[in-house]
């Protein structure tokens, strides 16, 4: 069997964003705290402010984080962090200050022979008594891993000890799985408490005395209680009262184990799922916990004689559903969550009340549950629509290319209307010019962040609104307000010179200067051409025009055009005028078709000029122009989207090259690559004016001015949509219609009970608003499952929407059972139900195939029959079974006449059509190995990748000889990568950067020679996989060991032990596939990160020594972006 096109590079174009775990201590310096926060498998350190934190240092391992513990090692003068990761690795690492680097203490993994693997969360505890960390990772096993040295009786080191630092060791125990586990207070031995039973019976706490020198633990059977069967967590209680809280969904228990016979002290509570507590630093009577809704807690302790004697609970507040609640000192809190948005709060009290403000948060895509890849305007970029979040933190979170803008500082200055920077002549400084609603200010900057405003500068007018202000071309000062236009010596201590006033009863509405020219327009109309060169206004020409929305001069002689131009948009009759100056001449009229123009523009982009109309309502058409004289020529007009509202496009130049700056909702950058036009959005939204001022570029939002830079490089930028109390949990874009399809669920309470139930609607949105056009509800406890949109060859140009639903069964999960809905989307938006046909089973997924649909319904693929939307209801669509070889049957996908299944247990199988019409399907081939599917993707008709629960992607591909045949063939293994976080959904085509991928020809040697395609996970990572020939494979697996070897391991773990493929089922816990046809992404993007020296290195390989530096710099980026 050949190995063709079975090569992949596996690349993370955006790094996880769920908050796996936090902890606190001070890191980087011995007299500050740090917050330590865990997203995948990556570590984010934090400084902590008076009123946030501030990012101080980034790394990633060699591992997804499981648990992270900050500990003491001897002789260290800062925190060291104890890291261990899902696949039971761990490492010990210190910040070195002086080296300014990360060393390892220790390292290694928590295994043992034949072990079971805890079905339960991995708790970790220090035992302070002994400094040991005691790790709960296996069904009847703790290990216990010495952070020094061991000691006799007498605390002398015992001989030959100093080597079991760091080295686990395990202990067997008599009971099963450890639900919850802390290391006690108050009590002077060395006792943790831990939470046994099975999930839904009575529990019971245990404590238990750890022995270090005998390595083991004692049971003390006076502190043993037994607890209700929903208690799922334990909180130890500070020093120095002692004990344990014990939660669980209805009732919150205080146990003080260290007296037998103490009655617990009970607070009953309404039934909710406490995710995440803590208590105040330096507080025993205070504890903050957050529930699944994301409500926020206040515990308080009634407490005499250092004995708690009751327990009360006070509603402070919501934020994101949390899943681990750090107090970051005096009132500051961090709230980490997987579900939603983290975030740091302030905790407000008033005598015995608390409240709650939110001051920053953070943006989580995790997890994403469902997304969809779409081109709106078919020009090459592409946009990507996730399902985010969980319950009431649900959202849609909207992903794409774009370019950053760096904020440097900002200057607060509210209800501002527009900006003039002028730079002064035979000065050092430049003045800003801010209009606002009523007055004019004049700022001048006096050092890198700090500004002076003058009371009265030159001659200028401050009561009036500015209309216009610049330098002209001999050095004066120009201002044009409503009732005049003013021209003055420039200077704080300049005078006024000249001033022109409009004719009696008129006043000036709109004006454009610049250094040689102004146009304004009166109130009533009147269109007026100044020479403003020198030091006084000189009237050439005038016009009459009704309606005049805007105006824009072209001074197009300085890029060697015969004449100058000015461009009016009129509202009234929706339309844009070209005039030839000096005389006002009209050259070109341009008629719109409902909307008036905001905006007018002429440009040139690299050889070509454009002619550039924005509209109010986002959209912005782009013509090509050419000019001589009274002639205009335009053709090939493109049009974009470029937001919900827009307010003006500014020219500037960055990096030498010409671009314009469109500010509006959804402010977007437009260059100019290979004589095409290119769209960046910048990652800031709703700018109303755009400047360049004092080497910095400055925006201007509804409440203040920005100043900063644009970053040259573009990044993936998230925005945020809620759909009213929505979660979204599948969505699909519509081509015909450009709108989305989302299904969505929301919790809805039972008044009586308390008990939540899901409810299901599908909506319509808009896909560039993102705004709910129309709403489907679905009956009693339905919701979507899966859907698809389908297209037949009956009905051209006409979209379907197929959905497949779930509504379960309470008692008997087994016997839920689902519909597929059909739906017809209307012109206007608005959805119709075609036809609802029950099913035996959950219609897990569906995909459009050879004019038809194809569904998996619990173990069954099924096949439409029949469908015509012009019969009555009732007889407009049938539903087949075809296939029945599955136990759950849970995703799809399709190419020519295959279908690729995914199974809950069973891997993957490829099945044919056999017949068209009826659609009818036949096993071609499966494979035998057992895999717990969570997503399937065609790479070709012989070549599949899927996903599984273990967090891999994997390939399996089909002898091409064996599908002629007539028997079952078997899929063959030919490679897998570990991606270290679950896998939704595959979906074709990725986010390009156009900009950066599209300035040099793509080599050969990166090209894609498949289609590419995208993939999410849960814990927020966006990733793209693309299939390469075997000649680029064999040169960049090159490249990645040398890289490897230069690459230093953060907490020495192995970089194999991470990314090899770890299937379900392994004949020894070491055994695990070797990558064989996978390269690394990420580790490939390290190359640039090296200094020259490395890289020549790198280099020195037969494959790769005829590579400069640059060149390989160029392909990698090609490779993975």
């Amino acid at each position: 069997m050949s190995n063709k096109n079975s090569y992949h590079v596996v690349t993370t174009i955006n790094n996880p964003t769920a908050v796996t775990c936090t902890a606190k201590g001070r890191f980087l310096d011995a007299d500050y705290d740090n917050l330590i926060v865990c997203k995948g498998s990556t570590i984010e350190v934090y400084s902590i402010l008076a009123d946030g934190i501030k990012l101080a240092s980034e790394f990633s391992i060699y591992g997804v984080i499981s648990k992270i513990q900050t500990c003491t090692i001897p002789n260290k003068s800062t925190c060291s962090l104890f890291i261990l990761t899902d696949q039971h690795y761990y490492t010990i690492i210190t910040y070195d200050k002086a080296l300014q680097k990360i060393q390892t203490e220790g390292h290694g993994q928590l295994n043992e022979h034949n072990a079971r693997v805890t079905d339960q969360p991995i708790s970790t505890v220090i035992d302070l008594m002994s400094s040991t960390v005691l790790v709960s990772a296996f069904t009847g096993l703790l290990f216990s891993l010495p952070l020094v040295p061991k000691t006799d009786i007498k605390g002398k080191q015992k001989e030959g000890s100093k080597s079991t630092s760091f080295v686990p060791s395990s202990i067997r125990t008599n009971e099963f799985d450890f639900l919850s586990m802390v290391s006690l207070r108050g009590i002077h031995q060395s006792y943790i408490a831990v939470l046994l039973g099975e999930i839904n019976d009575l529990k019971t706490i245990k404590a238990f005395r750890y022995n270090a020198s005998l390595n083991e633990i004692i049971e003390n059977d006076k502190m043993q209680v037994g607890v209700e069967a929903t208690t799922h967590t334990l909180v130890a209680v500070p020093d120095p009262i002692g004990g344990v809280l014990a939660i669980g969904e209805y009732i919150i228990s205080y146990y003080d184990l260290s007296s037998s016979g103490s009655t617990p002290k009970e607070l009953s509570i309404d039934p909710t799922l406490v995710t995440a507590a803590s208590f105040l630093e330096n507080s025993y009577d205070h504890c903050l916990i957050g529930d699944a809704e994301g409500y926020l807690y206040m515990l308080t302790f009634d407490i005499t004689n250092l004995k708690v004697q009751q327990i009360h609970s006070t509603l402070i507040g919501q934020a994101c559903i949390p899943n681990s609640i750090t107090h970051l000192g005096e009132d500051l809190f961090y709230i980490g969550s997987l579900q939603g948005d983290p975030c740091v709060i302030r905790l407000n009290r008033v005598g015995a009340k608390f409240s709650i403000d939110i001051l920053h948060t953070f943006s989580n895509l995790g997890p994403i549950v469902d997304f969809c890849l779409f081109d709106y305007d078919q020009q090459g970029k592409q946009t990507m629509v996730c399902c985010s979040g969980v319950d009431k933190d649900g959202s849609l979170r909207v992903v794409e290319n774009g370019v950053g803008f760096l904020k440097q500082y900002q200057l607060d200055i509210p209800l501002i209307t527009q900006v003039f920077p002028l730079t002064i002549p035979k000065t050092f400084r430049d003045v800003l010019v801010i209009s606002t609603f009523d007055r004019t200010l004049v700022l001048q900057q006096t050092s890198n962040t700090e500004m002076k405003e003058f009371a009265e500068y030159s001659g200028m007018v401050h009561n009036e609104v500015t209309l216009a202000a610049i330098i002209n071309q001999e050095g004066y000062l120009i201002q044009i307000t409503k009732s005049s236009a003013r021209i003055m010596s420039a200077g704080d201590q300049g005078s006024l010179l000249f001033e022109w006033k409009p004719p009696k009863g008129e006043y000036i509405a709109i004006a454009q200067l610049n250094e040689t020219q102004c146009v304004l327009c009166c109130g009533t109309g009147m269109l007026i051409y100044f020479d403003c060169a020198g030091n006084m206004l000189r009237q050439i020409s005038y016009l009459q025009l009704p309606d005049v929305a805007c105006i824009r001069l072209c001074p197009l002689k300085q890029d060697g055009i015969d004449s100058d131009y000015v461009l009016i948009g009129m509202w009234s009759k929706p339309k844009a005028l070209l005039l030839q100056l000096p005389h006002l001449e009209i050259v070109l009229e341009y008629s719109l078709k409902e909307t008036g123009p905001r905006d007018l523009l002429i440009t040139q982009f690299e050889s070509k000029y454009y002619f550039m109309i924005l509209l109010g309502d986002g959209q912005l058409l782009s013509n090509e122009i050419q000019l001589k004289g009274n002639v205009a020529q335009i053709k090939n007009e493109r049009q974009t989207m470029v937001g919900t509202y827009c307010t003006s496009m500014y020219p500037y130049v960055h990096q030498n090259q010409k671009k314009v700056f469109i500010a509006g909702s959804r402010p977007t950058i437009v260059s100019s690559l290979r004589e095409t036009l290119y769209f960046s959005a910048v990652n800031i939204k709703d700018v109303f004016a755009f400047a360049t001022f004092s080497q910095h570029i400055l925006l201007m939002t509804s409440h203040c001015l920005l100043f900063g830079q644009i970053d040259a490089n573009q990044k993936l930028h998230h925005n945020k949509f809620k759909i009213e109390n929505d979660m979204p949990v599948r969505i699909r874009y519509m081509n015909q219609t450009k709108a989305l399809a989302v299904g969505t669920l929301y919790k809805e309470k039972n008044n009586h009970n308390g008990f939540l139930t899901n409810r299901g609607n599908i909506r319509i949105l808009d896909a560039q608003t993102f705004q709910v056009l129309d709403t489907y509800p679905l009956p009693g406890i339905e919701t979507v499952e899966s859907m698809v949109m389908a297209s037949f060859s009956g009905y051209p140009n006409k979209e379907y929407l197929f959905v497949g639903t779930v509504i379960e069964n309470a008692d008997d999960p087994d016997a839920s059972h689902g519909r597929i809905l059909v739906f017809d989307i209307k012109d206007n938006y608005k959805i119709e139900l075609l036809e609802a046909i029950d099913e035996p089973g959950i219609i897990y997924d569906m995909r459009a195939f050879q004019n038809s649909v194809v569904a998996c319904v619990n173990g069954s693929i099924y096949c439409l029959t029949k469908f015509a939307p012009d019969l009555p209801r009732g007889q407009r669509v049938a539903f087949e079974i075809n296939v029945h070889k599955n136990v759950l049957a849970l995703s799809l996908d399709t190419r020519g006449d295959k279908v690729l299944v995914g199974d809950l247990m069973r891997s993957m199988s490829v099945l044919k059509m056999t017949n068209q019409n009826p659609l009818k399907l036949d096993v071609l081939a499966v494979d035998s190995k057992p895999a717990w599917m969570t997503a399937v993707k065609f790479v070709n008709d012989y070549t599949y990748i899927g996903a599984d629960d273990k967090n891999n992607i994997f390939t399996l591909m089909l002898n091409e000889n064996d599908s002629a045949g007539g028997n079952i063939s078997k899929l063959q293994l030919k490679g897998g990568f570990h991606v270290g976080s679950l896998i939704n959904c595959f979906r074709p085509d990725i986010l390009v950067d156009v900009l950066s991928t599209g300035a040099k020809d793509h080599d050969a040697l990166t090209k894609s020679i498949e289609g590419s395609f995208t993939f999410a996970t849960v814990h927020g990572s966006i990733g793209t996989v693309k299939t390469i020939s075997h000649k680029a494979f064999e040169l960049f697996s090159t490249l990645q060991r040398n890289i490897l070897a230069e690459s230093a391991s953060i907490g020495n773990l192995k970089y194999a032990s991470w990314r090899n493929y770890k299937p379900k089922l392994q004949q020894t816990h070491h055994h695990h596939q070797d990558m064989t046809t996978y390269l690394d992404g990420d580790l490939l993007k390290k190359f640039q990160y090296f200094n020259l020296t490395i890289k020549h290195k790198i280099l020195q390989h037969e494959l790769l020594k005829n590579y400069s530096i640059v060149e390989m710099e160029g392909l990698i980026n090609s490779l993975v972006s």
